[in-house]
């Protein structure tokens, strides 16, 4: 979090100053930006969310194969995490995974530890899972392979998540190309006829139209940002 105020500080402060060549209005637009970093949970989440889907997805292909060896669904969850923590090491995940196992040395339900560990997780695959897990208990069926077809499912999702980023990552980089575009070509006019620009950041009219013209900006770069988020 600090990494990233760090960097939308100085650009909101650039690019207000682009738009104005104001330091009192380019010092609102950094405290703007940085309250923009504090409050876009949206974009954290799905950072995150993606990031623990591949966790959870490693998770189960531990799990899976030990569940054909063990006893109890307990033990095989329990060896699972050890093997995870050997490719993961202490993460977010590994958190909720320890507080599952901590809970079946308890003795409690299989179903209620993996509701409770899904909504640690807070994540749509792990609610899945432990909602087919539940079911599988309360039925009598097998836990290897419903598992083994969660796996199945979650490595499908992931690919479709890898085909969507391979087809949007062009479409990132011309996004990035059009949101500096503007900047360019203010920093180009003003390096070579300053003289010509002055009427925008000394006029009434002129700051009118910077105005409009940031917020056109601001909407590109908001709606740009929106249709480079698919969920699946």
């Amino acid at each position: 979090m600090i990494k990233k105020l760090c960097i939308l500080g100085p650009a909101g402060f650039a690019a207000t100053y682009m738009f104005y060549r104001n330091i009192w209005i380019s010092f609102i637009g950094t405290a703007v930006f940085i309250i923009y970093g504090l409050f876009d949970k949206k974009n954290v989440k799905i950072k995150r969310d993606r990031k623990m889907k591949a966790r959870f997805l490693d998770f189960l292909m531990c799990l899976e194969p030990l569940l054909k060896t063990s006893g109890t669904f307990s033990h095989a969850f329990t060896e699972a995490v050890t093997d995870y923590k050997r490719f993961h090491g202490k993460d977010e995940m590994c958190l909720c995974l320890d507080s599952a196992v901590n809970d079946f040395r308890i003795n409690k339900l299989t179903s209620d530890v993996l509701e409770s560990m899904a909504e640690r997780m807070d994540l749509e695959d792990a609610r899945t899972f432990s909602g087919s897990m539940a079911v599988c208990e309360a039925t009598g069926g097998n836990a290897v392979e419903v598992t083994g077809r969660t796996t199945e499912l979650l490595v499908a999702k992931m690919r479709i998540l890898c085909d969507i980023d391979t087809v949007l990552s062009g479409k990132v980089f011309e996004q990035k190309i059009i949101t500096l575009m503007p900047f360019a070509l203010i920093g180009l006019f003003t390096a070579s006829a300053e003289s010509y620009l002055e009427p925008l950041f000394s006029t009434i009219p002129g700051r009118v139209v910077m105005s409009v013209a940031g917020l056109l900006f601001l909407i590109q770069w908001f709606i740009g940002r929106r249709l480079m988020h698919i969920e699946v």
